[in-house]
This record gives structure tokens, C-alpha cells and sequence, in this order.
């Protein structure tokens, strides 16, 4: 907005092209390719393609696209507090959207970052905002742009080593920093944390933690699409000298959003979605985690795998990428947290049942207890019950270990699935259990594009954070509409009233009667919640029996349940464990399996016995065991299963393939099933034959080897004759990570130019009548594409007749 900015210091030395403080102009001829590479194109954010299409003369292709939501409903004006002014604004862009948040721990300000349209196109001061608040949040101070080089996707944080607030943006010369010295009142032009004019969708966490080791250390993940489109994280002690940039993701994924976060013991995370393939193909969150201050990073266990990428029809159509009602372009990235007590949170979004049918889009949160090497189940945080789109969620974790998270959510639109509104859900328990969703919002709004920034844009992301007693929620949305556009900025507090928390473990008990099932009661106080707490159960198994060691129970505190299962019948079950007190009353159901002898042997389905031509990794059936409560199967080439190649337990289902196996190989197996009265008898032993790949010799026959060849001895016999350009084929060390490369391999690089690199192996002399006769080999790639057309390319040809002609295999 209009205020005046503060960007008195000077910037460091920009890429080439770009003017470190001034708006891009004249960007180089590669730059400006991104914008024809249809992939890389749609997965940049807003801002980043708003940028790019400036600096390349290409203004004519900003907006393009109106949003089919109605924004001229009558408006609802409650509460909400406007963060930027709106009188400030003029002219025909006045957007601010895509919201950041901190607070000072020491003064309580409260400082506000968010894209501004209005500075960007009207007033020519960069598209990066701010705002501050003394007063808790009851109002706010529109404190104008950061300046003419800032290009939104803004990252607030306060470092508490400095007690300073600093706010990191896309920049002219690739992700500026600027720091504030006076509270929120200006900001500073620190450097450029990066310099690259494919710098996109940068995210910065910050060490507070005193006890850490890496106590205010400054964090920054990107994606540079300079760079192999790859996700990269620096850090910094300081806020101007910065770490060498690491590659975190997978050379040649399709990733976008990364979003750091920092443990209490000084871990970062940092997490992103993965399409595979962009954009059509399911879609997995990723995390990886450094226990060594940013240094080096390892890959933890995917919270999602394989979820379908939400986006409708219509509108994907519309915007050229995937996007929702109303032509608001998508990028389902997640948001990742870490509580006090270092468990970690991450929230995400996904179709949840299928490409367009029924609901597109829908919020789901993970947790997990172990740095994230396993998760606990899915939990669908929106309750509406309705197939109405809920989209771009935060996650915060407080510093009692509430969990809150925010949305946007059309669920008061069911018929036209267009209006939105801000809706919200806490768990007082670390995510163990959740609230009912809040409605943060006064009003509902309609969707409005701005025709100056990008196709579709309407923000990728937002922030909230919390207080020992409340949640500070900010967003933006279309409510106040002048001369057709004038999205704002708002917030709103939400506090918490002391109460108590009802938890109850373990989830399941599995019994062998008469034995008795044992759970703990855990009455957690929240804000200093004092009051008893009366236990009940409800929908115990007839014949039950019930006792509570402790009840009432003074929180914090705690209560065993006994259920003696003496006259219960066998089956599985499921009650409630219900909590009474002054605040209310709150439940949990619990499952019970009671088992009243051994399982009998299982019924084996398939493979049948000795089937043939069974796929490698095939899919085994069997029958379900009455009192069953898990199955475990042994795959072995032995029909004594002396050698068991595959062996899985804990399955509770009947089937299992997760058996990888080679081919043309007599295989046996057998699975027995068990409960805690005992473990069943084998089931009978059945056999099969896996298929045959290209190439195999028959059951009971061995391969006769003609040639091999690992380089680990050198290469005798190979060459690199000449071809087109230089040939750059070398010997040389094998390939981190990959499984079949050794200490050695043959190498080629890509180069700039045209080029026709030859490897060439020795003569093989192949026999007669030994058929078939087959060529096997590992190969390892990084090949760059070209959107339309292919830059590298690998072929293999044979010739037979000592080189004088070659055939393509």
C-alpha cells in the first residue's frame, strides 16, 4: 500500500539481466524460456510467473482469466480486522493475498507480510507488503512495500537471538531478506540469501530454541528452476553469509513447495509435494530431515503416498494447470511443524475419491512420534460432511503442544460449491484428538482474479501461529470489492477457555478370555483446568465387565480401565470411554478383540498349486480363520523353507504381495495365523513357477555366460571412436545410492552443443544353437527434457559385422 518504504541498504551484485532494485526488464533469452516450458510454467507459483512474464516483456499474458464465483454478493462485515488499508489503494490492481505472520516474544508486536498487487502495479514500490500490530491484533498499521525489487511469496519470521522480525520474498536478482531494526515499523534490505533467476517459492524457518546447538540459525528452502527444478535449503548464522545451496529432492522429480520447519533439539525438516508425473499422475508428500544444522539432509517415510491431485475439470481447462472452482490455479503443497515435544505434524490435501466424481478436494493431517520413520493414521480434519472444496491448510503447533490448524472452506455453499470462508480446528492433545471446526470468518466471499498478476492467481499459501493462550489466524479473501477487485488482508484471534483432555490407550486390546483388558485413561489439563473429570463406558461387549481404578480423576491425571472378559463370547468389539466435567463431555471409542482359543490352520487360495507362469511379484490368498488376529507367511525355494526369500507377519487381511521375486523359479510357501491364545498350525505347503523373462533358461537349466563385464578390473577392450563432437565417455567412479553401479562405471556428459557420443564394446562371438541368446545391462540417467522436444537421448545398436554397420536394438 501507500506508506512509505524503508530499503536503505545496499543489494549485492545481480544476476545477469536483472537490476537488484529496480522491477525486472530485459530478462535473458533462457530466462524467458521457462515461460514456453508448459510443465515448469504451471507449477511456478504466482508471483514467480508474474515476475518472469514482467521481465520479458510478455505483460499481455497476465490474467487473461475471470473467476466464475460471484463477487458481487451481498458482503457480511463482523469482526475481522483488516490488516493492510484499503484506502490506501488506487487504480485498477488492489490485491493483497498470500499471507506470513510472527510475533515478538519480547514486545508482543505482531508483524504481517503479504503480496501487494497495488505497490507492485500502481505504485511501483515491489509486491511485497507489510503490517504491524501493538495491540494484540486489534488493529493494525499498514507500514506499505518492502520496495521496488520484492516480488511476493512472502516468509515473516522473528529470530529471537536478535530479538529482530525479518521478511524473505522472491527478489529481482533471485530471494531477497530484509530485517526490521525498530519492531515492524520499517524494514532494511539485508542481501539475497540466493542470486538466480530461477529462484521460486522460498520458505525461511529460524532456530529459537536456546538449548539447540544451531540456536538462531536462519534456514531457506526453494525450488530453482535453473537447477533441474530440483528443491534446494541453505542456512545462514548471521542473515547475509549463506551456506552452499544442497539439493534435497530427487534429481528429475516433478516437486514444488517446500515448506522448513525446526525441532526444539535443533532438527530441521522440510517437506513438499511430488507429482509423479506433473500433473496428471498421483501425487506423495515428501520429507526429509538434518540432524546436523542444514549440513546434510536423509529422507524420512512419506506422510502421503500416491493421492490423487486435486482439480476440477472446468477449470483446470480454464487456467492451464490444475486449479478449482472459481479458476483459483492449485498447488497442493503440505505445511509441516514440530510441537515442544519434538513429535512432528504435517497437514495436506488430496482428491479423496477419485478424478472428478464426487469431492475434489479435502484436508487431511498426520503426526508422528519417531522423526518421521512412521506416521499415525490419516485424520480428515474437515468435518462438514459435504463434497465442497477445503483448501490451502496451515498447520502450528503452540508452545503448550496444541495443534491448530486453518482453511478455506466452501462448506456453507453446498450448492454452487463457490463462496468461500476461513474455518479452523485445534487439537488440545498434540493431535491425538481433535475439536469440532470453528468458523473464523464473519462473512463469505467470492472470488476475484486480479487481470495484472498471474493467470488464475489467488495465493498458494497462508500462516497462523500461536500465543500459550490463542491462535493468531490470518488470511485474505474478495469480500470488499472496489472497481471489481480489492482482495484484503485480515485477521482474527481465536482464544482458548481451560478445559480437559480425554485420552485413551492403547487404541485396541486383544485378550484370550478369561484374561482382562487393561487401558489407561489419561485426563489432560488445558490452561490450568482443574474440575473432576467422572469416567463412564458405553456399548461394552454383553457379559463385560467394568471398573475404573480412580473416578473421578483430578487433571492432570490419569485412571485404568479393567474389562474382564470372563463371560464375553468371542468377537471383535468396539465401546466408548466417556469423560463428564463442568466444561462438557467428551468421548472416545476403543476396539476390543476377545479370543477364546488358538486359530485354526489356514485355507491357502492362490497361487494355486503348481501354478505356472505366476507374475514376480505375485498376490497370495487365503481363506479368513475364524479367532484369527493376524497371519504370517514364509515364500522359500525349499519345500523344507530352509531358504525363505519372503516372510511377512502382522497381517491382518488375506492377502499379501509384497513378495518381489525372480523369474523362472519353483517357489513354496505356507502362511499360519495367530491371537494372544496361541499360534495355528501351518496350512498345507503349495507350489508355483514364476514366468519367464526375456532371456531365462528353463527351470533346473543354468545360463551359459559369453561376456560380462563390471569395470571393476578396467575396460579392456572397450573404445570411444569418434563421432559428432567430443566423445566424453570415461572410466570413472560408480553412482552414489543406486544398487548395481560398484566402484566403477562408464560415464558420459551431457554437453551444450550437438554431439554423437560412441561406447563400444569388444567383439562377442555367439554361438549356434544355443537360442535364445539375450543382452542384459544396468544403466543409470539424468536426461534433461526439452518441453516439446528431447535434449539428451541414450540408443543401443549392435553391428555384426565388426563395426562396418550398426542397428538400432
Amino acid at each position: 500500500s501507500a506508506a512509505p518504504a524503508a530499503t536503505n541498504a545496499a543489494s549485492p551484485a545481480a544476476a545477469p539481466g536483472f537490476s537488484p532494485e529496480t522491477p525486472v526488464k530485459d530478462a535473458p533469452d533462457a530466462v524467458c524460456a521457462l515461460l514456453d516450458d508448459a510443465k515448469v510454467r504451471a507449477t511456478m507459483s504466482g508471483m514467480f510467473e508474474t515476475k518472469l512474464l514482467l521481465a520479458c516483456g510478455r505483460e499481455n499474458e497476465l490474467g487473461g482469466v475471470t473467476s466464475d464465483a460471484p463477487a458481487s454478493h451481498a458482503p457480511t462485515f463482523g469482526t475481522d480486522v483488516l490488516v493492510n488499508d484499503p484506502a490506501l489503494d488506487s487504480g485498477p490492481s488492489r490485491t493483497q493475498s498470500e499471507t506470513s505472520i510472527a510475533r515478538s516474544e519480547t514486545t508482543g508486536t505482531i508483524c504481517s507480510a503479504y503480496n501487494d498487487s497495488y505497490s507492485g502495479v500502481t505504485a511501483g514500490t515491489g509486491y511485497s507488503g507489510f503490517s504491524r500490530s501493538t495491540d494484540d491484533g486489534a488493529t493494525f498499521s499498514d507500514r506499505g512495500a518492502l520496495g521496488s525489487a520484492s516480488f511476493g511469496d512472502t516468509s515473516m519470521f522473528w529470530r529471537k537471538s536478535d530479538g529482530k522480525f525479518y521478511v524473505g520474498t522472491l527478489h529481482s536478482a533471485g530471494i531477497g531478506l530484509w530485517r526490521s531494526d525498530d519492531d515492524c515499523q520499517t524494514m532494511t534490505f539485508v542481501g539475497n540469501p540466493h542470486v538466480g533467476s530461477g529462484d521460486d517459492k522460498e520458505l525461511f524457518a529460524v532456530d529459537n530454541n536456546i538449548a539447540s546447538p544451531y540456536y538462531g540459525r536462519i534456514y531457506m528452502a526453494w525450488i530453482n528452476f535453473n537447477a533441474g527444478a530440483r528443491i534446494f535449503a541453505i542456512y545462514s548464522d548471521n542473515g547475509t553469509t549463506w551456506s552452499a545451496p544442497l539439493a534435497i529432492s530427487a534429481s528429475g522429480a516433478d516437486v514444488q513447495g517446500a515448506w522448513p520447519a525446526v525441532a526444539p533439539n535443533g532438527d530441521v525438516y522440510v517437506s513438499w509435494v511430488r507429482w509423479n508425473p506433473y500433473s496428471t499422475g498421483p501425487i506423495d508428500i515428501e520429507v526429509v530431515r538434518s540432524t546436523n544444522g542444514g549440513t546434510s539432509f536423509v529422507q524420512v517415510t512419506n506422510p502421503l503416498t500416491g493421492g490423487i491431485n486435486p482439480r476440477a475439470a472446468g477449470p483446470t481447462s480454464a487456467c492451464a494447470r490444475p486449479a478449482l472452482n472459481g479458476n483459483i490455479r492449485y498447488l497442493p503443497s503440505p505445511q509441516i511443524t514440530v510441537s515442544p515435544n519434538g513429535d512432528l505434524h504435517v497437514v495436506y490435501v488430496r482428491d479423496p475419491d477419485g478424478l472428478n466424481v464426487g469431492d475434489v478436494i479435502n484436508v487431511y493431517y498426520r503426526r508422528s512420534t519417531d522423526n518421521g520413520a512412521t506416521w499415525e493414521p490419516e485424520v480428515l480434519l474437515n468435518d462438514d460432511g459435504t463434497t465442497t472444496d477445503q483448501f490451502f491448510p496451515t498447520i502450528s503447533a503452540g508452545p503448550g503442544g496444541r495443534i491448530v490448524s486453518t482453511w478455506y472452506d466452501r462448506r456453507l455453499d453446498t450448492a454452487n460449491n463457490l463462496l468461500f470462508d476461513y474455518y479452523m480446528r485445534a487439537s488440545d492433545d498434540g493431535g491425538v484428538t481433535w475439536q469440532p471446526s470453528v468458523r473464523v470468518t464473519d462473512g463469505s466471499s467470492g472470488v476475484v482474479l486480479d487481470p495484472n498478476l498471474a493467470t488464475c492467481y489467488h495465493g498458494d499459501y497462508d500462516q497462523q501461529m500461536q500465543t500459550a493462550s490463542s491462535v493468531l489466524v490470518q488470511w485474505s479473501d474478495d469480500r470488499q470489492v472496489v472497481n471489481g477487485t480489492d482482495p484484503n488482508v485480515y485477521f482474527d484471534t481465536q482464544a482458548f477457555s481451560p478445559d480437559y483432555v480425554l485420552d485413551v490407550t492403547p487404541a485396541s486390546v486383544g485378550v484370550c478370555a478369561p484374561a482382562d483388558a487393561v487401558y489407561t485413561v489419561d485426563i489432560g489439563s488445558v490452561l490450568g483446568y482443574s474440575d473432576p473429570v467422572t469416567l463412564s463406558t458405553t456399548s461394552t461387549p454383553a457379559g463385560a465387565t467394568v471398573n475404573f481404578g480412580t473416578n473421578p480423576v483430578n487433571p492432570p491425571g490419569s485412571s485404568t480401565l479393567t474389562i474382564g472378559t470372563g463371560a464375553v463370547a468371542a468377537g471383535n468389539y468396539a465401546f466408548d470411554v466417556n469423560a463428564n466435567s463442568t466444561s462438557g463431555s467428551k468421548s472416545k471409542t476403543v476396539g476390543l478383540d476377545v479370543f477364546t482359543a488358538a486359530p485354526a490352520a489356514a485355507t491357502l487360495l492362490t497361487p494355486a498349486n503348481g501354478a505356472i507362469n505366476v507374475p514376480q511379484v505375485p498376490t497370495f490368498t487365503w481363506s479368513a480363520v475364524p479367532q484369527a488376529a493376524s497371519y504370517s507367511i514364509e515364500v522359500a525355494t525349499d519345500a523344507a523353507f530352509t531358504n525363505v526369500v519372503a516372510s511377512a507377519s502382522g497381517l491382518t487381511g488375506t492377502s499379501y504381495s509384497g513378495a518381489s521375486l525372480n523369474t523362472s523359479t519353483t517357489y513354496y510357501w505356507r502362511l499360519w495365523a495367530d491371537n494372544t491364545c496361541g499360534t495355528g498350525a501351518y496350512s498345507a505347503t503349495w507350489s508355483f513357477t514364476t514366468e519367464a523373462a526375456p532371456g531365462d533358461c528353463g527351470p533346473g537349466s543354468t545360463p551359459n555366460i559369453l561376456f560380462s563385464d563390471d569395470f571393476e578390473s578396467g575396460a579392456s577392450g572397450w573404445t570411444t571412436p569418434g563421432g559428432i563432437g567430443a566423445n566424453t565417455w570415461a572410466l570413472g567412479a560408480g553412482v552414489s545410492g543406486t544398487p548395481h553401479s560398484g566402484s566403477f562405471v562408464y560415464h558420459a556428459d551431457d554437453v551444450n552443443t550437438v554431439s554423437e557420443q560412441f561406447l563400444v564394446s569388444p567383439a562377442v562371438a555367439l554361438p549356434t544353437g544355443q537360442n535364445p541368446v539375450t543382452l542384459k545391462f544396468w544403466n543409470y540417467q539424468e536426461m534433461e527434457d526439452g518441453g516439446a522436444s528431447c535434449y539428451d537421448g541414450g540408443l543401443l545398436e549392435v553391428s555384426t559385422d565388426g563395426g562396418g554397420s550398426w542397428t538400432q536394438v
